[in-house]
This record gives structure tokens, sequence and C-alpha cells, in this order.
């Protein structure tokens, strides 16, 4: 039965979702302007960047602010468990926006083109480290945090920051290859590959690892139902991943990259949903136990829900508005 505990789940999730893939690829792609390159490139980095930036990071804020009305004891434990990778979440996330505004204006445009890239890894750091501690577990008494300020430092969080950085990294390239044709630097497709492979190294590891630090996620893989979505889950992200590489050792079918990076780590996301379900904060906080009051979420649900149908809209409309490839984009104030 749907109950509006598993309402404001689903749409917590919907919110961190879009979050996570949206903004993940413009983290991408300020991880790849940190590498060797033309300043004139990373000019047009942040010139197809720039106006859709801080509407990828809008769904993290609704998220927030839903968070917290909805599930107010994960809010507060949340806080204090993951203090640290908040705290760098938000220096990254400062950092980008500084630099963005900056660059536009200044005439020494490299030491903020540099600061944007900066941010971005910084702010993908802080996003390995804030779910690494959220899976390896986190410990409550009697509904307050019991752990440290680096209880979330533990060997299965180095992994997913480096798993995640590398599934920025390839959604940075595919992005950048669908709206820049970016394939036309020869050694694009082989860093794609590199950071392909990084990431299911690193994907792959965390999942063995994983039961060893938290019993939870070895009984979904064995007990039905868990065990079968998980399965398929496992088999059409095998299926994605195939095409995705034949693309990219071809050298073909360069539009259709973004797209399967999409559906990749889209199907890992639900993967980690239905691993880690009902628990909000596992292995010992569920969604039902930290649900707010009946009426406070009958109240989120008409007043706060008609606000993300429009939210989302906006998000489609302005990435239609400004989805021109970057070499038909006239000069702006972010080109050099």
């Amino acid at each position: 039965m749907i109950t509006l505990p598993i309402i404001w789940y689903l749409i917590i999730c919907l919110e961190l979702a879009l979050y996570v893939l949206l903004d993940g690829a413009n983290l991408g792609v300020g991880i790849v302007s940190l590498f060797p390159q033309q300043e004139s490139k990373r000019a047009s980095m942040l010139t197809i960047l720039g106006p859709i930036w801080n509407a990828n990071e809008t769904w993290l804020l609704v998220a927030a602010g839903t968070l917290f009305g909805a599930f107010p004891a994960v809010y507060s434990i949340g806080l204090n468990a993951l203090y640290l990778p908040g705290v760098i979440i938000l220096i990254g996330l400062i950092l980008r926006a500084v630099s963005f505004e900056f660059h536009a204006f200044s005439v020494h445009k490299r030491p903020w083109s540099f600061a944007f890239g900066l941010g971005s890894l910084i702010t993908a750091i802080g996003h390995g480290a804030a779910l690494g501690g959220l899976l390896s577990g986190i410990a409550v008494v009697d509904g307050h945090f019991a752990g440290g300020p680096l209880s979330w430092a533990t060997p299965l969080t180095g992994i997913i920051i480096v798993g995640v950085v590398a599934s920025y990294l390839v959604l940075g390239y595919a992005y950048l290859i669908r709206r820049m044709a970016y394939e036309n630097q020869h050694e694009t497709f082989s860093r794609l590959l590199t950071t392909v492979g990084i990431t299911f190294v690193a994907l792959a590891i965390a999942t063995l690892f994983l039961p060893v630090q938290n019993f939870l996620f070895f009984t979904r893989w064995v007990e039905p139902p868990s065990m079968y979505y998980l399965t398929a889950i496992a088999v059409g992200i095998v299926i994605a991943s195939a095409f995705l590489l034949h693309a990219v050792i071809r050298h073909r079918h360069a539009e259709r990259l973004y797209p399967l990076a999409l559906i990749i780590f889209g199907l890992g996301f639900v993967g980690m949903l239905v691993g880690t379900y009902p628990y909000l904060m596992p292995p010992s906080i569920t969604l039902f136990d930290a649900a707010s009051p009946h009426n406070t979420l009958v109240f989120m649900l008409w007043g706060i829900g008609p606000i993300l149908p429009i939210v989302l809209l906006y998000n489609i409309y302005l990435s239609r508005v400004f989805r021109s490839d970057a070499h038909e984009v006239r000069a702006n104030a972010y080109d050099i």
C-alpha cells in the first residue's frame, strides 16, 4: 500500500536523482576543464554551462527542504553525521558560483577557470564522502547521532569517492561530446574509456565491500524479491554499458553516449534504493520511523507538491532554450 511517507520518499529520491544526473554532468565538465587544453575550450565550457548550472542545483535545495519537512529526524542526524562532507560540498559550490561571475568580467581568465574546475572537483569529492558515509552506516542511539566527526571516513567511502569522481567525468565527457563536438580531440575517447573503466572497477569493489561494511546489503542480494530486482538492474547496466563501450571503442554514435551514460547511472541509483529500502539511514532508521506526522505530510503535499512540477517544467524549458551547440552560441560574457 502506498502511504504518505512512501510518496515523500519517492519524491526526494526523484529530486536527488535529477540533481545527481543533471549537475553531475556539469561537475564532470568542470573537472575536465582542469586538464591541459586551450583556454578558449575552457571558456566554451563555461558558456554552455552558464545558463543552466544554477537551475540544476535547484534540485539539491528542493531535496534538502523536502527532507527537512518530511523526515526531520534524518535531516538533523544526517547534518551531524555528515557535517564535514557537507562543508566540503558547500565550499565547492561557492567556489563554482564565484568563478562563473569573476570569469565573465575578469581580464585574467585562467585563475577563474581553474577555480571553476577546482570547485567542481571539491563538490564531487564531497558527494562521494557523503554517500560513502551514509552507506557505511550511521551510529544512532536514542534518536541521536552517536559517532564522531570522522565516522564517515571509512575505506568504503574512499572507494566511493573515486567512483563518484570518475562517474561524473564520464557524464562530463559524454555531455561535451554531445554539446560541442568535443570528440574532435583525439584523446577524448581514450580518456572516456579510461574513466568508464575506473568507474566500473570502483563500483565492483564497492559492491563487494558493502556487505562487509553493512550486512543489510548482503541480505538484499540473497532474499526475494529484492534479489530479482537487483539482478534485473545489474543486467540492464551491463547491456547499456556494452552499447556505451562499443560506441566509445568504435568512435561511433557519439550522440548516444550521453543518454547511455544517464541510463547507466540512473539504473545504478535505482539499484542503490532497492538495496537500502526502507532505510533512510542504514541500518537503523527507516522512512516510517523518521516520517513527520500525518498532518504535516498532507500539508506539504498540498502546499509544496505543486511547486515540484513548476521547477521541473522550468528546467525543461531552460534546457530547450539553451540546447544549441556551443559553436552556434554567439560570443557572450563567458567568452575570452
